[in-house]
């Protein structure tokens, strides 16, 4: 279990760990040199409640191009006028779920992780007020929920898919929550996470 005073100190971290390999080499098998990657962020929002923290999810509108009803962390590409990835993060939250977060709320993030739309996405981990107000923008999402973090870091909730490509190995996680699969992208930030903070014993 992941209790709350501890998993703050141990949210002020460095992206120390690396997402799965294969996972990488995977999605750079699409994109090369000639098509760089675009920067994009995410927030990866605690919400304290009487049973521990919970984790703010959207899923994405159907109509979207990129990941449609995937399940999603808030957030999305840089534009110009964004001052960092940090600002890119906020802005795009409120925009997707008019959720406030502010600068000096984000604890940390993880290292930047290549999707196969072609985004280089960096997570940032942030708390925010627990009497906050969640209005979807249908232009993007259709629906905001919460997942306890307990659930998604915990290692006996995440499965892993291995197939083959070319010969080589490749991993997929999934982490199941109420009917919600989480996939993609998503499960391999909050595989990462679970590898950094979870422990037994806490």
């Amino acid at each position: 279990m992941v209790e709350q005073q501890q998993i703050l100190s141990r949210f002020i971290l460095a992206p120390s760990l690396q997402y799965d390999q294969s996972h990488e080499d995977r999605i750079r098998q699409h994109w090369n040199a000639s098509h760089p990657f675009k920067q994009a962020a995410v927030l990866i929002l605690l919400v304290r409640r009487n049973n521990g923290f919970h984790v703010v999810l959207t899923r994405r509108a159907e109509h979207l191009k990129h990941h449609p009803g995937q399940i999603a962390f808030p957030g999305g590409r840089f534009e110009p006028t964004d001052s960092d990835l940090i600002s890119t993060a906020l802005r795009e939250t409120f925009e997707e779920t008019n959720i406030i977060c502010h600068r000096h709320d984000v604890l940390g993030n993880l290292p930047a992780l290549p999707t196969v739309s072609g985004y280089m996405v960096t997570p940032f981990i942030a708390t925010i007020n627990p009497d906050y107000i969640a209005i979807p923008d249908p232009n993007e999402v259709d629906m905001i929920f919460e997942a306890p973090l307990n659930h998604l870091l915990n290692p006996d909730n995440i499965r892993q898919h291995k197939f083959l490509i070319n010969g080589k190995n490749h991993h997929v996680y999934n982490i199941p929550y109420e009917g919600y699969p989480i996939w993609g992208a998503t499960a391999q930030m909050i595989k990462l996470l679970s590898d950094q903070i979870w422990d037994d014993n806490l």
